[in-house]
């Protein structure tokens, strides 16, 4: 199953701040590595990432993330193909731009998207793409995926 893995997402997978969003990253990252989930995400979001993260981790324990990172995304998906999709998203919905990078790789590839973000999660529902607020919805999606939450 196509995912498309929001910043939001995988930060809790090296932040302790809020444990139940840790396991439920941890979880998703081991569906991955099982190759139950395939892991994708906008060029954007490596980046973001590496930014999120230097905000309070020292710069070696960031590689660290990265490199783990990258092992986790099957691929990214570049701002080229993405442009037009983002474009029209910003004239529809008016949403913050790097949201829609990760609404636009989901419509591109035909994923779901998994965020913590609720905005995100209800602007990518008002353009007609599946997405899940896993702060209060990661049971649902855990059943759609056919293990247990």
């Amino acid at each position: 199953m196509k995912v498309v893995l929001d910043t939001s997402v995988v930060v809790n997978l090296f932040s302790g701040f809020y444990p139940d969003r840790s396991q439920v990253a941890k979880k998703i990252a081991k569906l991955s590595e099982m190759g139950i989930l395939e892991v994708y995400a906008p060029r954007l979001g490596e980046f973001e990432f590496v930014s999120v993260l230097s905000r309070f981790l020292p710069r070696e324990l960031v590689e660290e993330a990265h490199e783990i990172y990258l092992e986790l995304v099957a691929d990214f998906v570049g701002e080229g193909l993405l442009s037009d999709k983002i474009l029209e998203l910003a004239f529809t919905t008016g949403h913050r731009v790097p949201d829609l990078y990760f609404v636009a790789t989901a419509q591109h590839i035909n994923a779901l998207l998994l965020t913590n973000d609720r905005k995100m999660a209800d602007m990518a529902r008002s353009v007609g793409v599946k997405a899940f607020y896993l702060a209060e919805e990661a049971d649902e999606f855990f059943k759609l995926v056919g293990v247990d939450g």
